[in-house]
C-alpha cells in the first residue's frame, strides 16, 4: 500500500508548466530521487507530495496518521529557541513521554505511595521502550555534533542560513517520521558530514524523497528517478548511474521518432502546398490528419548552456602566499584558522580546498580576492590578474534583487559586451547562451530561481574575463546539467582555479591538487578528491598495521616472559617438595584461623547495619579483617600444593 499518492497531477507556475498528468506512488522504504533544470518544479514537486502546495489539477491521496517532515530550502525559526531546544521540539511524541516521565518521578520521590501514579509510571516506560525514547536528548546531540553544530545553548536567531538549514535538518532526522522529504541536504555540510548523512539514510525505515545536485550522494542513497523537464515528469527505476544509461537511449528513441515525424510532416505539408483539394473521403481525412500533426507539440531537446573561454593572458606571478596568518576578526586577538601557509598558485593550477564548517575555507577566498585582509604573512597578487569570484552569499545580487534590477541590466553593469570564440557577442546574446529567453532577461531578478541567480552570477563573473576564478561552493543550487558544464568549462579555462566544495563528484572532475584544513594548516595531497581519501585510508591502514605490529611485539616479550614463568613452575612442580615441620604446623593454624576470620567477618557485616556512630569504625576494621582473610587464603593455597 502506497504512503502517498499523485494521480494525474499538474501544477503551473505563471505561464509556465511544471508538471501535466503525473502519477506517482511513495511506498514504505521508497528512495526517490528529483533531478531536473533549475525552475523545472523539483522543490515544488516535493511542497505538493507533502501536502503544503495544492495542485492545479489532479488529486493527492495520503495514508491517515501519517509523519511527514519536510527540509526545504530556507527554514523558519521561532525567535528566542536554543539550538537543543529546537532539535527536541520536533520529536513530538518521544519528547512528551520524556517530559511526562520526568514529572512522574518527581512526584513519586515527594511521595511513593500514590499508587495511582506508579502504574503511570510503569505504562510509560512501557512506552517508551516501544518509542526508544530514553536516550532522546543524547540522541538530538550526536546528531547535532554530526552535523557540524556544537554550540547548542547558542540562540538559533542569532545563527546563519546554513547553520539553521543543519538545525532544520537534525530536527528532521531526530523525529525519525514516516515520509521523510529534503531540498538540497547536502549544501551547508562538509564532507565528513555528507558521509555520515549518507549512511544514516540507508538504514532509515521510512520513505525518503530527496532533490540534491551532489550526484555521488544521489547514486547512493536512490533507487528510483523522477525527471521533470519541459513541463514533463518521466520515471526510472534505479539509481543515477542506471538513470543516466536509461536516460541515453530513451533520448536517441524520442530523437529518432521526431526525426520521422518532421519527415512525414514536412511531406504531408509540401502536397498540402500543392493545392490539393478535399474532393475524396481519403483526401479528407489525409487533409485532418495532417492538421493534428501540424498542432501535435514536437519533442523539443533541451537547448545546452554553452560557456566559451575568452579570458585574458597572465603573467607569471598569479598568486603567492607567504607565511600567511588568518583568524576569525583578522586581528592577533581573533581565534586563529590558518598559520605559516606558504604557497605559489600558478596559471595551470586546479585547487581544491577542503575541511570542516569553519576552519577558515570562505576567509582563505575572501583574503585572496581582496574582501578581506590577512592577520600576518604576505599575499602577494601578480599584475595580469583578473580575479573572477563567486561566493556564497553574491552581495551585488542581493542588492540588485532588493532593488528590482533586471536580469539584463546586472550583467551589463559589469560589461555591455564580450569576445567568445573570435566573435563578438553582446550580453544579451550570452545570457542566451546561459539558457535565459529574452523575456526572462527583462524579468526582475527576484523571479528567479536560487540556481537561476546562481547561473546568473557566473554569467555576470565571466563577461568580465577572468583569469583567476575563485569558486566558493560553486555546485550550490546549481542543476545537475549547468554543473556538467561547468566542470567542462573549468576543463578548457586557461588560468588558475581555486575551488572550496563539499561535492565529492565536481572535486573529482575539476582539481588535480587538494589542500585540506589540518591542525591550523593547510596540508598538500596530489590528485583529486578520490586519491586524496585513498591516500587517508591508506595512511590509516599503516596506522593500524603499526600499531598491530607493536602489540604483537608486546605481546610476545609478554608470552616469553610467561613461557619462561611457566617452565620455571613446571620444574618446580615435576619435583615438589615436602613441607617443613614450621610449614606443617603453619598450614595446620591456617586451617583453624580461616573460619574463625569468616565468622569475625559476618558479625562485622552485621554491625553495619546497627549503630550508625559506630560505622566509620566497624567498616575499618572489616576491609582490615578481609585483606587478613585474603593474605591467610593465598598462603593457604601456596602451602596446599607440597607434599606432607
Amino acid at each position: 500500500m502506497s504512503l502517498i499518492s499523485l494521480f494525474d497531477a499538474s501544477k503551473d507556475f505563471g505561464i509556465n508548466t511544471l508538471f501535466s498528468e503525473l502519477t506517482l506512488h511513495i511506498n514504505k522504504k521508497e528512495r526517490l530521487g528529483l533531478i531536473g533544470p533549475n525552475g523545472s518544479g523539483k522543490s515544488t514537486l516535493l511542497k505538493v507530495i507533502c501536502g503544503a502546495e495544492s495542485l492545479d489539477n489532479g488529486e493527492r491521496r495520503c495514508s491517515p496518521r501519517l509523519t511527514i517532515k519536510l527540509v526545504s530550502q530556507t527554514t523558519e525559526i521561532v525567535k528566542g529557541k536554543k539550538v537543543l531546544e529546537e532539535v527536541l521540539g520536533s520529536c513530538g511524541k518521544k519528547r512528551d513521554l520524556l517530559l511526562r516521565f520526568n514529572e512522574i518521578s518527581i512526584a513519586i520521590a515527594k511521595d511513593p505511595n500514590q499508587t495511582s501514579i506508579l502504574k503511570e509510571l510503569s505504562e510509560l516506560s512501557r512506552r517508551m521502550d516501544e518509542e526508544k525514547a530514553w536516550h532522546l536528548e543524547q540522541e538530538c546531540k550526536e546528531v547535532l555534533y554530526r552535523l557540524g553544530i556544537k554550540e547548542l545553548d547558542r540562540p538559533v536567531d542569532e545563527l546563519s542560513g546554513g547553520y539553521r538549514k543543519r538545525i532544520s535538518l537534525a530536527s528532521a532526522l531526530v523525529s525519525n517520521p514516516d515520509v521523510l522529504l529534503l531540498d538540497e541536504p547536502t549544501n551547508h555540510l562538509d564532507t565528513e558530514s555528507i558521509e555520515w548523512l549518507q549512511s544514516w539514510l540507508k538504514n532509515y525505515s521510512g520513505a525518503l524523497i530527496l532533490v540534491t545536485h551532489d550526484r555521488y550522494f544521489l547514486d547512493r542513497v536512490t533507487n528510483h528517478i523522477v525527471e521533470l523537464n519541459q513541463g514533463k515528469a518521466k520515471q526510472y527505476s534505479g539509481n543515477y548511474s542506471e538513470y543516466l544509461q536509461k536516460k541515453a537511449i530513451s533520448d536517441k528513441s524520442e530523437s529518432t521518432a521526431t526525426k520521422k515525424f518532421k519527415g512525414v510532416l514536412k511531406r504531408e505539408l509540401a502536397w498540402l502546398k500543392r493545392g490539393a483539394k478535399a474532393r475524396s473521403t481519403k483526401q479528407k481525412a489525409r487533409i485532418q490528419r495532417i492538421q493534428i500533426m501540424n498542432n501535435k507539440q514536437i519533442f523539443q531537446e533541451k537547448k545546452s548552456l554553452k560557456i566559451s573561454n575568452s579570458n585574458r593572458r597572465i603573467g607569471k606571478l598569479v598568486i603567492e602566499a607567504i607565511d600567511l596568518q588568518i583568524t576569525t576578526n583578522q586581528k592577533p586577538t581573533g581565534s586563529l584558522l590558518l598559520k605559516n601557509f606558504t604557497y605559489s598558485f600558478n596559471k595551470e593550477d586546479r585547487v581544491g580546498i577542503i575541511g570542516p564548517n569553519g576552519s577558515g575555507k570562505s576567509s582563505l577566498l575572501e583574503i585572496i580576492s581582496g574582501k578581506k585582509a590577512c592577520t600576518a604573512g604576505k599575499l602577494l597578487i601578480g599584475e595580469t590578474v583578473r580575479i573572477g569570484y563567486l561566493d556564497q552569499q553574491s552581495e551585488e545580487l542581493s542588492e540588485a534583487s532588493k532593488k528590482k534590477t533586471k536580469v539584463i541590466d546586472f550583467v551589463q553593469e559589469a560589461a555591455w559586451r564580450i569576445e567568445l570564440d573570435g566573435i563578438e557577442i553582446t550580453a544579451s546574446q550570452l545570457l542566451e547562451r546561459f539558457l535565459f529567453s529574452p523575456a526572462q532577461q527583462h524579468s526582475p531578478i527576484a523571479k528567479l530561481s536560487g540556481g537561476e541567480k546562481r547561473r546568473l552570477n557566473l554569467c555576470r563573473i565571466l563577461i568580465q574575463r577572468p583569469n583567476v576564478l575563485l569558486l566558493d561552493e560553486p555546485t550550490n543550487d546549481l542543476d545537475i546539467q549547468t554543473l556538467s558544464v561547468l566542470e567542462d568549462f573549468i576543463d578548457d579555462f586557461q588560468g588558475c582555479v581555486i575551488v572550496v566544495s563539499h561535492d565529492r563528484y565536481f572535486l573529482d572532475r575539476v582539481v588535480h591538487r587538494i589542500f585540506n584544513f589540518e591542525e591550523l594548516k593547510l596540508k598538500q595531497y596530489e590528485g583529486n578528491y578520490t586519491s586524496f581519501i585513498d591516500k587517508l585510508k591508506e595512511a590509516e591502514k599503516n596506522k593500524e598495521l603499526k600499531l598491530k605490529n607493536n602489540y604483537e611485539q608486546i605481546n610476545k616479550k609478554e608470552s616469553s616472559k610467561f613461557d619462561c614463568q611457566s617452565k620455571k613452575h613446571l620444574l618446580i612442580g615435576n619435583s615438589k617438595r615436602k613441607r617443613s615441620y614450621s610449614e606443617k604446623r603453619e598450614f595446620e593454624e591456617l586451617e583453624k584461623q580461616i573460619p574463625l576470620l569468616e565468622e569475625k567477618r559476618t558479625s562485622l557485616e552485621k554491625a553495619l547495619s546497627g549503630d550508625h556512630q559506630l560505622l566509620n569504625a566497624v567498616s575499618r576494621e572489616l576491609a582490615e579483617l578481609l585483606d587478613t582473610i585474603a593474605r591467610a587464603e593465598d598462603r593457604w593455597i601456596e602451602l596446599s600444593e607440597l607434599e606432607e
